[in-house]
């Protein structure tokens, strides 16, 4: 697979994650992502907003891989590496909030940048 297309794949996989977080920010909080006991108006209010944020950086990394694609091979290979580095940064910090049992990340999430990372580590290592 061409760096190219993988990023063309993390770009439009991570604006689309992000404009759905953005957008369902408060039902995130309130809909089950954290246990009834932690749920108050001033905690919604808090927990939308980082949600927001969250969602925005989301987009934000999504246009930095879809206005990179027509990069040499070699720095796409860069900042697929980067992305790969990231991804595992993020996931690690995911799985302790499974751990956590007043926290319930959506796991599908997980799956998707967990296959996300793969396969910018793998195109960083082995494609043309």
């Amino acid at each position: 697979m061409s760096p190219q297309l993988v990023l063309t794949i993390i770009g439009t996989v991570n604006v689309f994650m992000g404009i759905g977080i953005y957008i369902g920010a408060e039902s995130i909080v309130t809909g089950g992502g954290f246990s009834d006991h932690l749920i108050n108006p001033e905690s919604i209010k808090v927990g939308t907003y980082m949600h927001e944020a969250m969602g925005a950086t989301l987009i934000s990394l999504g246009f930095i891989a879809l206005l990179n694609r027509d990069m040499d091979n070699i720095v796409t290979k860069k900042l697929l590496f980067a992305y790969g580095v990231s991804y595992i940064i993020s996931l690690s910090g995911s799985i302790l909030h499974v751990l956590n049992p007043e926290v319930h990340p959506p796991i599908p999430a997980l799956f998707i940048m967990a296959a996300l990372a793969g396969l910018a580590f793998y195109t960083s290592k082995f494609s043309d």
